[in-house]
């Protein structure tokens, strides 16, 4: 008898607790912030993991220019004819260079080559790491 009084209040306690331990009305409209704390070994992982798994292809490398006002017109060029292929402006020291496309294969790379070899008759094709591009 006495364990079923005290087995039902400790029930009865838990419940309580469980139902009123926290506060769901309220009447701010206020919005609460919420800090998320990232432990740096999970960082660590994460940057592990991405500099694992870079996508390397093709991409065709129009120009390299000592300054950056050169390469942006190149880009701008590129990208008004051809819109849908990518073009990206790198700056690896001392030069700006233009390159297009995230080629999986060497061989689509060499196909866009031919392409666009009439407007661009001195570009060619370079290594590099690609964006990956999902489908919809």
């Amino acid at each position: 008898m006495l364990l079923k009084f005290f087995l039902t209040f400790f029930l009865c306690v838990v419940v309580s607790i469980t139902v009123f331990g926290q506060d769901t009305t309220t009447t701010d409209t206020t919005t609460k912030k919420v800090t998320v704390v990232v432990d740096k070994a999970i960082e660590n992982i994460n940057e592990t993991y991405k500099a694992a798994y870079k996508l390397y292809g093709y991409r065709i490398q129009l120009a390299s220019e000592s300054s950056s006002a050169p390469a942006r017109k190149i880009r701008a060029a590129f990208i008004q004819k051809y819109r849908e292929v990518p073009a990206y402006e790198i700056y690896q020291q001392p030069y700006f260079k233009v390159r297009v496309g995230d080629f999986k294969t060497k061989l689509e790379a060499i196909k866009f080559q031919k392409e666009i070899s009439s407007d661009y008759p001195n570009c060619y094709i370079v290594k590099d790491e690609i964006e990956f591009k999902k489908k919809n």
